[in-house]
């Protein structure tokens, strides 16, 4: 150890320029690795998510989760890089929540889970309304919201023609996460049995889901 510190101490006293020089690059190397480092005083950790959104009109909290909800956390639960899901079941209406690795590309992951989702679609309900599957930002809000009104169309026609031609040209807009319809109202179909007539008739309320569905 001692020869080596006495090598340099001669080198450096026989050629003292190369030890200046040697000193400058390296001050320099540091004050251009200083600036290249990127310095944030709330750092973006936030890990990537990916949210399955379901309507199945009619369909009560209980239904829906027996139904959708827990066929599709099924599906998403094999999905690499998976680390937490959420799921919630309302009126009409489900939520299924999905955290990744850091470290996951989420547009790969959002690719991965809409496989996994079109391979149970044979086992939803037929007449499911909507299923998406968003990439989702926890720190995401509405930047954009619009109206829509026609003075020809009724609020239905209306309603299902921004449903069907809008919403996907915005969804399909790079950056784009998610586009939610408000205001619309969902057709109803309401049939009334008279018990009277039933005997008469030779049919029950059960015999008649059979023509009530589509």
């Amino acid at each position: 150890m001692s020869r080596a510190t006495d090598g340099l101490t001669a080198l450096g006293l026989k050629r003292p320029v190369l030890i200046v020089v040697l000193n400058l690059l390296i001050m320099l190397a540091g004050v251009v690795s200083m600036f290249g480092v990127e310095v944030r005083e709330l750092p973006d950790i936030d890990r990537p998510v990916v949210v399955v959104r379901a309507v199945y009109q009619g369909a009560s909290p209980t239904t829906m989760d027996a139904e959708v909800t827990s066929k599709v956390e099924g599906a998403v639960a094999r999905v690499s890089g998976v680390l937490r899901i959420q799921s919630s079941s309302e009126e009409n209406n489900m939520r299924v929540r999905m955290e990744f690795s850091p470290d996951v590309d989420v547009n790969v992951a959002a690719n991965d889970v809409r496989e996994a989702v079109s391979r149970i679609t044979n086992q939803l309900p037929e007449n499911l309304d909507q299923l998406l599957v968003i990439k989702a930002d926890d720190d995401a809000r509405p930047v954009v919201q619009l109206a829509v009104y026609s003075n020809t169309l009724a609020m239905q026609d209306l309603a299902e023609r921004v449903e069907r031609d809008l919403v996907p040209a915005f969804v399909s807009i790079d950056g784009v996460a998610d586009v939610p319809l408000n205001g619309s109202q969902p057709r109803v179909l309401r049939v009334l049995l008279d018990p009277a007539n039933w005997p008469a008739m030779a049919w029950w309320p059960l015999t008649c889901w059979p023509a009530l569905k589509p």
